[in-house]
C-alpha cells in the first residue's frame, strides 16, 4: 500500500477540508479527497498511475496512439467514477479494470489485434519497462508475435499476472469474471504461449 509522506502530497490531499490523519493510505485520501474536490483527486491519481496505465494498454493495443487514446478514456471513466468511490476502494486494481474492460472492447470491436513490434519501440519513452533489461529486440519481437495470437481476455488477464503481479482473485475482479474464469484465461494463455513462442 502507497503512503503519503512529502509535504507537498500532504498539502495536496489535506485540501479541501480533508483533514490529514500521519500515513492514511493514499488510496483512502484520494476517495475522501473526491467527495469534496473530485478535480483535484483525480489529478493526484492521475500523476500517480498514469505510467501503469499506459504501458499496460500499451501492451495490449501495440500501438502507441492507441494506447495514448485507451488511456484517456479510461481516466475519463475514472473521473466521472470516483466520488461514488467506497472508502475502503483499492486505486490501481479498480483503474486496471476500467483499463481492461475498454481495451477489451475496442479490440472485440477491430476484431484482430494490431501490435506494434516491440522493436519499434525500443528505446523509446513508450517502451515498457521490464526486470530484465538484457532481453533482445528479438525476443521482444517473438513475445508480442505470441501474445498476438491470444484472445484479448487471455492476453489481458497474463499481462496482469506475470507483468502487473496480480494474483488470481485479483484478476477475477479486475476482469470482472470469476476466479474460475481467471484462472482458466490464465492458463490457457500459458499453454498457447508455450506452443507458440518460438524455441
Amino acid at each position: 500500500m502507497l503512503y503519503s509522506t512529502s509535504r507537498d502530497a500532504r498539502d495536496a490531499v489535506s485540501t479541501g477540508g480533508y483533514p490529514l490523519i500521519e500515513r492514511l493510505p493514499v488510496d483512502a485520501q484520494l476517495v475522501a479527497l473526491a467527495k469534496t474536490d473530485r478535480d483535484q483527486a483525480f489529478e493526484l491519481l492521475y500523476n500517480a498511475y498514469r505510467g501503469r496505465i499506459f504501458s499496460f494498454l500499451l501492451r495490449l493495443s501495440g500501438s502507441s496512439e492507441a494506447a495514448d487514446d485507451l488511456s484517456q478514456d479510461t481516466f475519463l471513466k475514472a473521473h466521472g467514477a470516483m466520488a461514488r468511490l467506497d472508502a475502503d476502494q483499492r486505486l490501481l486494481p479498480w483503474l486496471y479494470r476500467i483499463a481492461n474492460n475498454t481495451a477489451i472492447d475496442h479490440l472485440r470491436r477491430r476484431k484482430r489485434f494490431a501490435w506494434l513490434p516491440w522493436a519499434s519501440l525500443h528505446g523509446t519513452a513508450e517502451e515498457p519497462r521490464s526486470a530484465d533489461d538484457q532481453t533482445t529486440n528479438q525476443t521482444r519481437s517473438d513475445i508480442a508475435a505470441t501474445l498476438r495470437a491470444l484472445p484479448p481476455d487471455n492476453a489481458a488477464a497474463l499481462l496482469l499476472h506475470a507483468l502487473e503481479g496480480y494474483s488470481y482473485q485479483e484478476i477475477a475482479a479486475i476482469q470482472g469474471c470469476t476466479l474460475t474464469a481467471a484462472r482458466s484465461r490464465i492458463a490457457r494463455a500459458r499453454a498457447a504461449f508455450r506452443d507458440q513462442y518460438p524455441t
